[in-house]
């Protein structure tokens, strides 16, 4: 049996959260993070999503069965392309309250310039597979469980390990009030 004892991990968006709780719990066992898209945030600071309007899609997608029903409207592929094309917009993608996330990409919407229709069938094929029930329990819907590692400190950063923030200046993170202060 091989084990690993030390990683160096790379995570995008969102799931740049699971790094960082990782990053929190196991601090021995990170060489180095890169995140990208989605700054460190202390626990503490996770509790301000619920501030967020209700038709952003975060809040949406936390809701138990709601991105199900709003994905089961589309084949896997239609899916991927939606949320593809939603997410390489600077654009925060808010719903309105008779609005599901999906219903804000047109469906004869363009992929974008980086993503190709080879890509889309490679993730489509993937997600026909697997479901999206894990992309949405992790970290969506987990975001908000109360985090406490050991020996936290609120008032020290955390993130022992080296580590590498990217991000653009069309990433739409950077819109919510506060969010410079990560």
């Amino acid at each position: 049996m091989i084990y690993i004892y030390i990683t160096f991990q790379i995570f995008k968006s969102i799931g740049a959260m699971v790094g960082y709780i990782f990053s929190l719990f196991f601090p021995e066992k990170l060489a180095g993070i890169i995140t990208l898209g989605i700054s460190y945030m202390p626990p503490e600071a996770l509790q301000q999503l619920q501030t967020l309007p209700e038709g952003f899609y975060m809040r949406r997608w936390q809701e138990p069965e709601r991105a199900e029903a709003d994905f089961g409207r589309f084949d896997v592929k239609t899916v991927v392309r939606k949320i593809y094309t939603l997410f390489s917009r600077s654009e925060v993608p808010m719903a309105s309250e008779n609005q599901e996330i999906l219903d804000l990409v047109e469906q004869n919407a363009p992929l974008p310039s980086w993503f190709t229709e080879e890509d889309l069938e490679t993730y489509a094929a993937s997600y026909q597979k697997s479901g999206f029930l894990t992309a949405l329990q992790v970290p969506y819907r987990s975001l908000l469980e109360r985090v406490e590692p050991p020996n936290h400190d609120p008032n020290a950063p955390i993130v022992k390990a080296p580590a590498l923030f990217i991000t653009g200046e069309k990433d739409f993170f950077f819109s919510f009030s506060g969010m410079e202060e990560y």
